[in-house]
């Protein structure tokens, strides 16, 4: 049986690479798991905005659904974010770095994203490395190229000590 999860990306990137959508999930600024999904999510801007206002729980999660698009290997899509009213910016960075991650295990060019919540500002995008895409289309389209290499990678500071 395969696994559903896995709490460490490195030491499970056979299986990382051969999963075509997954959730990154942080807790209290730590990796819970990273879980595989069969589908990717449909989300609209309604809804982003309605749980933006309305639909953040109380937790210190932190999520982000992405996918390899069909038919392009060399890309990841970010699809959504979510994060609890209690979750904090370690666990948003810390998100951020293992999808980083999950693209070097991948072999990922890029990781393309549509940003329609306005709390995430273009100056945060910028300093996590993300640059504005298709700026002829509508709405905020962003990438992370990895064209000239990965970045360093701090997934160390992410992964609990398990054990």
């Amino acid at each position: 049986m395969v696994a559903a999860s896995v709490t460490d990306p490195r030491r499970s990137a056979r299986l990382i690479r051969r999963w075509r959508c997954g959730r990154i999930v942080m807790r209290g600024g730590k990796l819970a798991e990273v879980k595989r999904r069969w589908l990717t999510g449909s989300v609209s801007v309604a809804q982003v905005w309605w749980q933006g206002r309305y639909g953040r729980l109380e937790d210190d999660l932190c999520w982000i659904d992405y996918h390899q698009p069909w038919g392009m290997p060399q890309f990841l899509t970010l699809d959504y974010i979510h994060s609890g009213r209690k979750a904090g910016y370690k666990s948003f960075a810390g998100a951020c770095h293992v999808l980083d991650e999950i693209a070097r295990l991948r072999g990922a060019l890029a990781i393309v994203a549509h940003v329609s919540n306005a709390g995430i500002s273009d100056r945060l995008l910028g300093r996590f490395g993300w640059q504005r895409h298709l700026e002829h289309w509508s709405g905020r389209h962003w990438i992370r190229r990895f064209y000239d290499g990965y970045p360093e990678s701090v997934i160390d500071r992410y992964v609990a000590c398990r054990g």
